[in-house]
């Protein structure tokens, strides 16, 4: 891959980092959150429209980050709107959050297989699935409008800190929330090399279609994400994100074995694959309810904003960055072994071990259970605080 065919897979990165702390603190204080997602799935579908109609890279990538910039914003925002008009967020944000992952897989049937059904020709390599991008983001700005209104529930002066999102930084105050953000920062890390490296490794190792079976993560996060309110209620919020560390490395751990040699190793493949649907729901979909328990009402936008900065964020430019430099100086092969041009095993130890390691520090430092998770409270003086009024 190219440097400028990798460039646009770091937009979500770099947008989740520029974009949704900032829309979050400004929902939370002015505007209701369903106005904010219409106005942005709008300026999604004109930036992807005109994103299709370039010819060049040059054109192509500013519309691309641009657009970037308008959807992950949506990641908080569609949480908020959830978690503010259910009854119960345990048992019924995971089946809303489900239609999400269906979502998912059929954005990828339409594009990839629907059109061959049908006999028409591939349309992947044209610029019709950022069309249907640019159809289903206007069509979903309208449906925003008949959501339940989401009024902001946050006053008081704004300022540059509260527009970067700097006061839900307060949050970081509370000990256990602390070890929750650092854990999940390093968790995004070696889950991207999951995105970036599972599709050229099953490849390489004899799966053939592997980005049609690699759908798979997908099909079981349906069914784990409905199984979730179970696992939440019976075990605990702590055991569920601590179960979502040990099943990626788990799922890592059967990769390092996995190969197309033999029945027991290609069902290996097929393991690993299916853990991903669970690592991910038990830990990053619990993560968003564990961050509504804990955010104070008037803040609760802004924190589900800075979990999207700093996993898709800062989490996972830093785990591109460091797998592309890791297969580079330390697991590419000089010359093919066995037919292969990496050493996969290393690379799959090395993110084994790296979520080891963070499952341990969380299950150490991480002391809260779950009939004390209850909001932090930040009064007047500690707002007061971060925007800089108290000496």
């Amino acid at each position: 891959m190219s440097k400028l065919e990798s460039l646009p897979y770091a937009c979500t990165a770099i947008a989740a980092i520029l974009s949704p702390i900032l829309v979050g603190s400004i929902t939370d204080r002015f505007f209701s959150a369903q106005k904010v997602l219409a106005v942005l799935m709008f300026a999604g579908a004109l930036l992807m429209y005109f994103a299709a109609q370039q010819t060049t890279f040059a054109g192509f990538f500013p519309l691309l980050l641009a657009y970037s910039l308008t959807y992950m914003p949506t990641i908080a925002l569609t949480n908020s709107i959830a978690f503010a008009n259910v009854p119960d967020v345990e048992r019924d944000f995971p089946r809303i959050r489900v239609m999400g992952t269906i979502g998912w897989i059929a954005s990828g049937l339409a594009c990839g297989f629907l059109p061959q059904i049908l006999g028409y020709a591939d349309i992947s390599p044209t610029n019709i699935p950022l069309l249907i991008t640019a159809g289903s983001s206007a069509l979903l700005g309208v449906f925003a409008f008949f959501l339940p209104d989401t009024p902001p529930k946050s006053t008081g002066k704004m300022d540059i800190k509260v527009m970067l999102g700097l006061d839900a930084l307060i949050l970081l105050r509370d000990k256990n929330f602390l070890v929750f953000f650092f854990c999940s920062f390093l968790f995004a890390m070696p889950l991207a090399f999951y995105y970036i490296f599972a599709n050229g490794y099953l490849t390489e190792v004899g799966m053939k279609n592997a980005t049609g079976w690699m759908t798979l993560g997908q099909f079981s996060e349906i069914f784990f994400m409905l199984a979730l309110p179970f696992f939440t209620k019976r075990f605990g919020i702590k055991k569920v994100l601590l179960l979502g560390l040990v099943t990626a490395a788990i799922r890592y751990g059967f990769f390092i074995y996995g190969s197309a040699d033999e029945y027991f190793t290609y069902a290996l493949l097929f393991l690993g694959i299916l853990l991903h649907g669970v690592s991910y729901d038990f830990y990053y979909v619990t993560a968003y309810i564990y961050v509504d328990k804990k955010a104070p009402v008037h803040m609760r936008t802004a924190a589900q904003g800075l979990i999207t900065l700093c996993c898709q964020g800062f989490g996972s430019l830093l785990g591109y960055r460091l797998g592309g430099v890791m297969m580079e100086k330390m697991f590419a092969y000089q010359e093919p072994v066995n037919g292969l041009t990496f050493n996969w095993s290393g690379m799959w130890t090395f993110g084994a071990v790296m979520i080891a390691i963070i499952a341990v520090l969380f299950m150490i430092f991480f002391r809260e259970s779950d009939n004390e998770i209850t909001a932090i409270k930040v009064d007047d003086r500690d707002i007061a605080l971060t925007q800089g009024e108290v000496k």
